[in-house]
């Protein structure tokens, strides 16, 4: 097994919240760990494995789609990536503020 499988399968694992928990309480802070450590490991990726996760993400995205519903998604996504980079500009400039 190569490398980028061992990586792909981690995060297969942690996307893995099949568990039922026994209360709402421990669901909430089991979804939010869940969702925690995957960002953590998204994120301290290497610079390759991060864009080689990214492009195999939208390739399983588009499949069997048509390209008006991917430019659609495509939208959406970059959206979503517009307002995390503006709030995370915004709180860095925030922090420069306080400095």
């Amino acid at each position: 097994m190569d490398k980028d499988s061992l990586i792909f399968e981690g995060i297969i694992r942690k996307l893995n919240i099949d568990e039922a928990p026994e209360d709402k309480d421990t669901e909430k802070d089991s979804s939010n760990s869940t969702y925690k450590a995957l960002i953590s490991y998204i994120t301290s990726l290497p610079p390759r494995n991060f864009v080689l996760l990214s492009s195999l993400i939208a390739i399983a995205l588009i499949d069997n789609i048509d390209a008006k519903d991917q430019i659609i998604l495509g939208k959406f996504i970059n959206n979503i990536g517009n307002t995390i980079l503006t709030a995370a500009a915004q709180e860095q400039i925030n922090i420069k503020k306080d400095k």
